[in-house]
């Protein structure tokens, strides 16, 4: 056989081969959802016009030089880092309690978060008015003994419901970083003369700051990625999140161009704080085997009521806006106002509750499918082959992490609302930001199983001539069955509740629960907005309940 023929011979093979037609089809996914909205939202920010003829880089300079802009930023940045330092200075102990110590109730405690978890940002900012607004349940109380609270508006609310909403990265993570630490560790620090507070603090503590600092950076990205907050309870307090949106959505006439760049300066400071992160936890991360975990200690019983006390005080606070929504969501409503009585008339008279319940459970429906099916494949072209292409599509596969659901929203609209694809609105548009949001996710979990699992019974499958692509359904998946239902179950809750880049791009038509909720808490009727916000919840949790029960998961598989 001739050189140029050994070579068309090749060409041939691996044109026609199965991976290969997958891994330039995972490529064509993420150029055409991912790279493409990114590209059209920078080059909207620069021209005004989505590629017309306005001054390049005109809204930049606007925003750095106009304080009603570069404020926004500023209040944005400190906010979450104020709520960065909060939430870790509160999460990390709690963690460390109950994961070390004779807490009564862990299970209690660990639903509690789990719940806080799964419920969508926004709802504690709301529940939050319920109970320490103007007319509160708790203002009325203080004001009926003659004490006047201060008030829970502006960055006193923003900075409150954020920090309680994000307790639950840092719990998870930190319990799931205490989990790899040996107990030789512990007990050779002891046998060295040193405290218990002291071991914790110097030997432990270093040894889980790759998991506390990813829980930090998840507090820091999501509370600066959030508008619906501060939207809700922060009123004069702007954000840059929340400008986006009304820069997007003004009423007399969004302004893409604004909007677009105001998106890619919270793109730049996301996917930087990503960057920064990683960089400094690959300097300080230690090579640890664990052969016995972390054992359980008994603490005095002064202690241990201390202990209790700071542990349920916090995990209460943190899921009191829940029981809140579920409990006013059964009592009678008196315009804005709701009273003591006991009715089922909210659910009754909730005349869009069935159209958004049904809208979420299709879109959430069609999107896992999408996503658990694409992450199946993709995820194996990352675990199993090498190559520049495996390598760029595991490289893009990183990026929806860095990006706020904001700015991917405003960029699929950009990219497709309009001309030529006039998708603004449609249940494909909103697809196409979930799958392309929540497609990384599986793909992490499969690539993660196959990295566990050897590769001796696909080549035998091969080797007795069933092809790469069959093999791979009939032989591969089989074993991957236990990750793809556990990662459709968590998508399926993650996407039910996706608000940031639903609000942007859904119609009438098309009205999901998270946003039938925004839509009431806006116009004040709470009342209304418990219904949805509880039914809400119970979409979120039902699969995170089956995850736990049926498929033997603990919380590490939330983050």
């Amino acid at each position: 056989m001739t050189v140029a023929a050994t070579v068309a011979n090749r060409r041939a093979r691996w044109r026609f081969d199965f991976w290969n037609v997958v891994t330039i089809g995972a490529l064509v996914v993420f150029l055409l959802l991912l790279v493409y909205p990114l590209a059209r939202l920078l080059i909207a920010s620069m021209t005004g016009d989505e590629g017309g003829g306005a001054v390049v880089l005109r809204t930049y300079v606007e925003f750095f030089t106009r304080r009603y802009y570069y404020e926004t930023l500023i209040h944005s940045v400190a906010v979450s880092a104020l709520v960065t330092v909060l939430a870790t200075l509160l999460g990390a102990p709690l963690a460390y309690l109950v994961a070390r110590f004779d807490i009564p109730g862990k299970l209690v405690i660990r639903a509690l978060i789990v719940l806080t978890f799964v419920s969508p940002p926004f709802i504690g900012a709301y529940a939050w008015i319920l109970l320490l607004g103007r007319n509160g349940v708790i203002t009325g109380w203080f004001a009926d003994l003659g004490l006047r609270l201060p008030s829970i508006y502006g960055v006193t609310g923003v900075v409150l419901v954020f920090t309680l909403q994000a307790l639950p990265f840092v719990f998870l993570l930190v319990s799931a970083g205490l989990r790899t630490v040996d107990q030789s560790i512990e007990d050779a620090a002891v046998n060295l003369g040193k405290r218990p507070a002291a071991v914790a603090l110097t030997v432990i503590a270093p040894l889980i700051v790759p998991s506390l600092a990813t829980g930090a950076l998840l507090v820091f990205v999501t509370s600066l990625s959030d508008f619906g907050t501060p939207m809700i309870i922060g009123e004069n307090f702007r954000v840059l999140a929340s400008q986006i949106y009304t820069e997007f959505v003004n009423e007399h006439g969004g302004n893409p161009a604004v909007a677009s760049a105001l998106s890619l300066i919270l793109l730049v400071i996301t996917v930087g704080t990503l960057l920064w992160q990683r960089a400094w936890v690959r300097k300080r991360s230690y090579g640890q085997e664990t052969v016995r975990p972390l054992a359980m200690r008994r603490l005095t019983p002064g202690a241990r009521a201390a202990a209790t006390l700071y542990v349920y005080a916090v995990v209460l606070a943190a899921s009191l806006p829940i029981v809140t929504i579920v409990v006013s969501s059964f009592l009678r409503a008196k315009g804005p106002l709701i009273t003591g009585e006991f009715t089922l008339d909210g659910y009754a008279n909730a005349l869009r509750l069935p159209h958004a319940l049904a809208n979420t459970v299709l879109l959430s429906t069609v999107s896992t499918i999408l996503c658990v099916a694409g992450g199946a494949l993709v995820g194996y072209v990352v675990a199993r082959h090498r190559g520049r292409l495996a390598g760029a599509i595991d490289a893009f596969s990183m990026i929806p992490y860095a990006v706020a659901g904001v700015v991917m929203g405003i960029a699929i609209a950009v990219a497709f609302g309009g001309k030529p694809f006039y998708l603004g609105g449609t249940v494909a548009i909103l697809v196409m930001v979930y799958f392309i949001r929540r497609l990384p996710y599986s793909i992490r979990s499969v690539s993660g199983m196959l990295g566990q699992i050897g590769t001796q019974v696909e080549e035998a499958s091969i080797n007795l001539g069933v092809p790469p692509g069959r093999t791979f359904w009939r032989v591969t998946v089989p074993m991957l069955t236990p990750a793809l239902m556990s990662g459709a179950l968590l998508t399926f809750a993650t996407i039910a509740r996706e608000f940031n880049s639903t609000v942007i791009l859904y119609s009438g038509a098309t009205r999901t629960l998270p946003v039938e909720v925004f839509a009431q808490v806006l116009q004040g009727n709470f009342a209304n907005a418990s219904v949805v916000g509880t039914v809400l919840i119970a979409v979120s949790l039902v699969p995170i309940v089956v995850l736990f029960r049926f498929m033997a998961r603990d919380e590490d598989v939330l983050v």
